[in-house]
């Protein structure tokens, strides 16, 4: 009977401890007004302040089943600059904005709005998480800032209508996969003044998480040192175009571009035209290729010769890399007739 009495105490006290550990979007910042609770926020449920748990949980889009613009002012709000989002756990403002022990990471997202009002594809714009110099997570400063949190609109995006959905993952419970508890809320905002050359990649909610992605199903109490932030790269207002790697290779592109203009040193390629040998100018290209190894050119097969590739170990040896005036060559046409013209003017000479 003890036994059963403690785990309804302990039952108890997890309730209380929970029932104050909860949160929402209370209000908005905008052009430094600070409007009223609710204004431009999609509407509350009763549980208002209730975590949604499951990544594929319908309510984990906005938290609501009132998913109708209609229902909901729209604000406005300009392209390029920052408007905050205002958490608490209770109605009153002057609550503070989670318990602090419920850490996670601080999230926002932006969606074009369809005419009926629903998301058309998510991308994020604003997250912070762990900061492993400061031992500090995003909930350690939205309480000590009065559950503000300040999110920049990207100025590059087209105008219109949008839904702006903020935010927390608590990670109290997320040792156990399914435990993790959204804090989410969606704004509805006009947006203007954009130069609307944005092409974020976009992302469905439902969909963007996982159950046992790293930052959803975390161990609070295992000595971690940092974390990873799921979903997307935060998108900067210009920043697909910057962050988007060159193509494959273009960095090797560069660096042999700039090596190949060193083949002009392989211009022993006019070696060749040295020969008085005769006959022997075509053979060169052979021996001057081979003697560029080093110049900065890409490996080719005589460069690095196989063990069984007699004639091409012998045009990569050093001896072939210089004018092969000593080495035999193979009889020409071209000295036989000149001995013969010799010949020819003595037996003259001498009658």
């Amino acid at each position: 009977m003890a036994g059963f009495h403690i785990k309804q105490i302990v039952l108890l006290l997890l309730l209380v401890c929970c029932a104050h550990a909860h949160t929402h979007i209370r209000n908005l910042i905008i052009d430094g007004k600070t409007l009223e609770r609710g204004k431009c926020i999609r509407p509350y449920e009763s549980n208002f302040n209730f975590p949604v748990k499951g990544v594929d949980n319908e309510q984990i889009v906005c938290r609501t089943t009132s998913m109708s613009a209609s229902s909901t002012d729209m604000c406005d709000v300009k392209a390029g600059s920052t408007m905050t989002i205002e958490f608490h756990e209770e109605e009153d403002s002057g609550s503070r904005a989670i318990e602090g022990k419920h850490y996670g990471p601080c999230i926002a997202y932006l969606s074009k709005m369809t005419s009926d009002g629903q998301p058309s594809g998510w991308f994020k714009i604003f997250e912070q998480g762990y900061d492993s110099s400061s031992k500090k997570w995003c909930i350690d400063t939205l309480n000590a800032n009065d559950g503000k949190l300040d999110i920049e609109i990207p100025g590059d995006i087209e105008d219109g209508d949008y839904l702006l959905r903020g935010e927390i993952i608590a990670l109290h419970l997320a040792e156990k996969k399914g435990g993790a508890e959204f804090y989410n809320n969606c704004v509805q905002l006009t947006i203007s003044g954009g130069s609307g050359t944005a092409t974020p990649e976009l992302v469905q909610i439902p969909g963007v998480y996982a159950e046992d992605d790293p930052g959803i199903y975390f161990n609070l109490y295992d000595g971690y040192k940092s974390y990873s932030i799921p979903g997307p790269k935060v998108y900067k207002a210009g920043s697909v175009a910057a962050v988007n790697p060159k193509a494959p290779g273009n960095g090797d592109t560069e660096s042999s571009s700039s090596a190949g203009g060193e083949d002009d040193n392989g211009g022993e390629d006019d070696n060749g035209g040295e020969d008085d040998n005769g006959g022997e100018d075509d053979k060169e290209p052979t021996t001057s290729s081979s003697s560029r190894k080093g110049n900065g050119s890409p490996p080719d097969d005589d460069a690095n010769p196989s063990p069984t590739d007699d004639d091409d170990s012998k045009s990569s040896s050093p001896a072939a890399s210089t004018k092969p005036t000593s080495s035999p060559k193979p009889p020409c046409t071209r000295p036989r007739r000149r001995r013969r013209n010799v010949d020819a003017r003595r037996r003259i000479a001498e009658l």
